[in-house]
Formats: C-alpha cells, sequence, structure tokens
C-alpha cells in the first residue's frame, strides 16, 4: 500500500495500482476491501440467525406471550431517535396487526432525557413493559420496577459493565456473558429478532387464523434505524437494509411515502435515509417530540400521513437554521491549541448540540464537546470523538472525578450533565485527560480510475456494493490528470467544478464547505493537471440521470 499526502495534509492510502474499469470494479473493489465473494450473497436466509440464539429472547418472547394471553395491557418505551422510534413501531406494527393490547411512549429531549424514569414505570405499572433501545444502564429505575411488582424487558444494544438484575429479562448483544456474534446490531434489528421469535410461538399455540403477519413487510423500519445508527453496513444489517429498501420502493409504509414526496429526488438508496428521511424523523425529537416520527411511520391516514410529513419537513428546514447558527457562534469560541473542544453557551438547543459537536470534530478532527443549559439551568453536553480517544472513558472518569454529574455514551459519542459552574474544572480536566498524537485525516483510495472509464454503467457496476454506510463506505476514486475548466461558488460555502482530461471527458463536481480551506484557491484558480480524490454517485432530476463527483481531497499531478 502507498500513502501519499494532499493539498490538505491528509493522507491517501493507495491500495492497489491496477487499472479500473466497468469489467473488474466489483472485483477490484471485493479484493481492495479483503471482502468475500460472501459479501454479495447477504439474504436474509443466509443471515438471519435462531432469535433464541440471543440470551434472553427465549424469555422475553414468552413473557410477551404471556402478556397477550392474558389481555394484560403492553408498553413500549423508546427512544426518541431514529433506531428508538423506529424499534417502538416495529412492536407497535405486529401488536395492533395480532389485536394485541398496546401503547407506547417517547421520552422528551428537553425535560425527560434519555432512557427510562420512575413516572413512566409507575404510569404503565399494570403494564408489560418493554423498553426498547434504552434500559441497560436504568439500574435504579429497573430496582424500583422489580420492588414494585411491575414487570419489564429490556431489548437494547447499548454498552452494558454489568447486568442489572430489576428486569424481567435483557436481550443485548453487548452483555457481558453474550456472545460475540451480532454485537452489530441496532435496536429496531433486535425489536425484528424479538417479533419473529414472538411470530413462531404465536403460530405453535395456533393463535393465528388462516393469516398471519408479513414480518418483511417490517424490515423498511428495520433499514431506516440500521442506516441513521450507523452500525457496520455487514452481514445481517447488510441483508436488513437490502430488503428493507425494497419494501421502501414498494410503497408500503404511507408515512414514509409522504416524507419522501417532498424531496426533488426519486432514487431510494442509503443515502437517502441517511440524510433525508433519518433528518427528518430526528426533527421531531430535537424541535418537539419524536412522537411525531412514531405517529407518521405508523399512520394508515393518507391524510394524516400528509401532515406529519409535512411537519417534520418543517422542522428539519428550522433545525437546520438553529445549526447554522450554533456552529458560526461555536467556532469563534474555538481555541486552536488546544487538543480538544469545548464550548458552552447557556441559550444554545439542546436537541442540536450533538449535530453541532459532529460538524466541529469533522471541520477540526478533534473530539468536541458542545453544552448548554436545560430548562433548570444544569448543563447539557454532547461529545463526538475521533479514533483513539475513548470519550465514553473521558466521561465516566469525569463522574468518577465529580467534574460531571452523570453520562454515559460509546467511544466515539458520549453526553453529560455537570452544574454549569463547573465547566471552567471540566476544561482544565479536559486539557490532562484528552491526551493524543495528533494525526492527519486519511483516506482509504480503493481504486484510481481514468475520467474515460467513468460512465453511468460504470458507477451502477460499482453500486451492486451498495448499501453503503458505517462498515461498508462509498467507494474513494482518485481520477488522475485532470484539469478544472470551469468552478462557482455556491451559497458562499461551497465550490462547484467541472474537470477535463486531454481527451474531452467531462465531469461534474462539488467540494461541500471548503471555501475558507487551502483548497478554495485551487479549485477557484489552478489550471495545472490535478488528482482528485472523491465519491461518483447517479442524480436524477425529471426522469435523466447524469454524473456528479463529490470531492473530498485534491493532490496535484
Amino acid at each position: 500500500m502507498d500513502s501519499i499526502k494532499s493539498l490538505l495534509g491528509n493522507i491517501w492510502n493507495i491500495k492497489a495500482h491496477e487499472k479500473v474499469d466497468e469489467n473488474n470494479v466489483i472485483s477490484v473493489l471485493l479484493k481492495n476491501r479483503g471482502y468475500s465473494q460472501n459479501f454479495m450473497n447477504a439474504t436474509m436466509k443466509n443471515t438471519m440467525p435462531d432469535p433464541y440464539s440471543f440470551i434472553d429472547m427465549e424469555k422475553t418472547v414468552e413473557r410477551i406471550y404471556e402478556a397477550i394471553k392474558k389481555k394484560q395491557p403492553i408498553a413500549i418505551l423508546g427512544d426518541y431517535d431514529v433506531d428508538g422510534i423506529s424499534s417502538t413501531c416495529v412492536f407497535l406494527k405486529f401488536f395492533r396487526e395480532i389485536g394485541a393490547d398496546c401503547t407506547y411512549t417517547i421520552p422528551n429531549r428537553m425535560d425527560e432525557g434519555y432512557g427510562l424514569n420512575i413516572s413512566n414505570i409507575e404510569k404503565y405499572k399494570n403494564h408489560l413493559i418493554i423498553a426498547v433501545d434504552c434500559g441497560s444502564s436504568s439500574i435504579e429505575e429497573l430496582n424500583y420496577a422489580k420492588e414494585n411488582n411491575i414487570d419489564v424487558v429490556v431489548i437494547d444494544h447499548h454498552m452494558m459493565n454489568c447486568i442489572p438484575k430489576g428486569a424481567v429479562a435483557i436481550v443485548n448483544p453487548h452483555r457481558p456473558d453474550e456472545s460475540d456474534n451480532f454485537k452489530h446490531l441496532c435496536a429496531a434489528g433486535l425489536a425484528f429478532m424479538c417479533v419473529v421469535g414472538l411470530n413462531r410461538l404465536l403460530k405453535q399455540k395456533e393463535f393465528y387464523g388462516s393469516t398471519s403477519p408479513e414480518l418483511m413487510d417490517y424490515l423498511d423500519l428495520v433499514a431506516l434505524a440500521t442506516v441513521c445508527d450507523v452500525v457496520p453496513l455487514k452481514g445481517l444489517n447488510r441483508a436488513f437494509v437490502i430488503n428493507g429498501l425494497q419494501i421502501i420502493r414498494m410503497k408500503k409504509n404511507l408515512g414514509i411515502q409522504e416524507l419522501l414526496a417532498l424531496r426533488d429526488k426519486s432514487e431510494v438508496n442509503s443515502e437517502t435515509i441517511a440524510f433525508f428521511i433519518g433528518p427528518n424523523l430526528n426533527a421531531g425529537g430535537r424541535l418537539r417530540t419524536a412522537d411525531i416520527g412514531v405517529k407518521l411511520l405508523t399512520t394508515n391516514n393518507i391524510s394524516e400521513a400528509k401532515h406529519l410529513a409535512f411537519e417534520l419537513f418543517n422542522l428539519n428546514k428550522e433545525r437546520q437554521k438553529i445549526e447554522s447558527s450554533m456552529v458560526e457562534e461555536a467556532v469563534s469560541m474555538i481555541d486552536e491549541n488546544l487538543n480538544c473542544i469545548c464550548v458552552f453557551n447557556s441559550n444554545w438547543h439542546v436537541g442540536v448540540i450533538g449535530i453541532v459537536a459532529g460538524r466541529l470534530k469533522e471541520k477540526y478532527n478533534k473530539p468536541a464537546i458542545v453544552i448548554c443549559c436545560d430548562k433548570n439551568g444544569v448543563g447539557k453536553a454532547s461529545c463526538r470523538s475521533i479514533e483513539g480517544v475513548d470519550i465514553s472513558e473521558i466521561v465516566k472518569k469525569g463522574i468518577e472525578t465529580k467534574v460531571i454529574t452523570s453520562g454515559g455514551g460509546h467511544a466515539m459519542a458520549a453526553g453529560f450533565s455537570l452544574p454549569v459552574e463547573n465547566i471552567p474544572s471540566l476544561r482544565e480536566f479536559l486539557k490532562i485527560e484528552i491526551q493524543y498524537a495528533s494525526k492527519p485525516k486519511t483516506f482509504d483510495v480503493d481504486a484510481i480510475v481514468n475520467l474515460s472509464d467513468i460512465s453511468l454503467d460504470f458507477v451502477k457496476k460499482m453500486n451492486q456494493l451498495s448499501p453503503f454506510g458505517q462498515g461498508n463506505p462509498f467507494p474513494i476514486l482518485v481520477i488522475s490528470g485532470v484539469k478544472i475548466i470551469c468552478s462557482r461558488i455556491l451559497k458562499d460555502q461551497h465550490i462547484s467544478v467541472i474537470l477535463a482530461d486531454d481527451f474531452g471527458n467531462t465531469l461534474k463536481g462539488i467540494f461541500f464547505r471548503c471555501m475558507g480551506t487551502p483548497l478554495e484557491d485551487v479549485l477557484l484558480n489552478s489550471r495545472n493537471k490535478l488528482k482528485i480524490l472523491g465519491e461518483l454517485c447517479i442524480s436524477t432530476w425529471k426522469d435523466k440521470q447524469s454524473l456528479n463527483l463529490l470531492i473530498r481531497d485534491v493532490m496535484e499531478s
């Protein structure tokens, strides 16, 4: 593997130098990524395990069946992100379809925060409670439930240090006593596994008449969560998304279709989920209530679906405006000499700080912590980290030293609370605890390609490796020996270009958010030959397809 440095100081890792064209692009990409041919055969049949292979899944299924048989009402307690919304909807649709007594609650991000709370457990004390996408760390709340004879089953995928004793059953691939298989599943994937097991038991008990629910139709919900929760798109997750996209294209979910009707593109792929459906569904929980998303994904009323889709669409536009303003303010506060970013504004919106932290992390390639205040004046922080800095361990140590009150998360993303007066102490704590050797950003280049070999057929062939996302990134290609023959600035942030080679072949490209970087002058003024690194995509406008290059980096030839 060759490594070379770009104009931005990034490192390009060139995996292979063989010529790539339409005929060999699949084999080259499989080889360079270390995938076997089985990667292309990720079907449900080949990848789906028996649901009971998960610890406590059989116990969970039997307890839910007992509730259905005895007509005990069931309460689903979910989370306010796409995974929480989708996993709630998987259960909700199944229970409604079989006629079970079921309700649900999604906590309000601003008022209640993440996870189980005692007031909701008390509210549903006569129900069987199913906690989805939360509950694994709710030790106090689950103990309360057990002490008050309230049965709770937990279906979650968040990290666990111990197994709470208060739940009837806990299905979580990250249980300390669980195998290493399927740790990459999101909560909606586990919820689907649960209804598969429950459906099987109901058939064995002769619960159904002539028909039973068509569970494959639920995979659109699982696909939404799998993509938006950024879990690896390999094996079973790849099968979930492939089949879920097929269900979306078949227009079986009225709410999804009404939401898609509000955009100006016709194709539906994993990028559609990641960059359109997901942000719109999340906007409800960020600015108002995630209940809007649950209603949208479960309604069968076209008028209601149109109204809810339009409401989420407008909330997402509002979220984008808030985000843009917050990023601008945050950038003005950053001390670039520090190893991490820690910014605070009491007036920032708690529902948007996570996105802002992500933007800052990407822009500066540093761990980013963004803090605001809740309505009680308590500091609420969202963190996004980089490779080599486990931010969840930093949060854990902050709690141990009492700089932070409470919090948790993953290596790359976490959240916490603290008194506002502790923020200066937090910054000093972070200076000491966040130590790492600054590294340039790296791109693993899948292939080098000539502009003359790029065509719609080439990209369609390459896209056979889709769906793309975490664990199976969009192919990164390098196009050599091209010049910029035309360029223009878009919205004061982006630069659009037309690339050309010596033989008259051209390609449109765009570099997002590159104004103010060292590449601004190159893209606007250079007439030298360049190597352009980016991602090829197909755009559709009024049924006409065209190619575009999403530029990620540039190097002089």
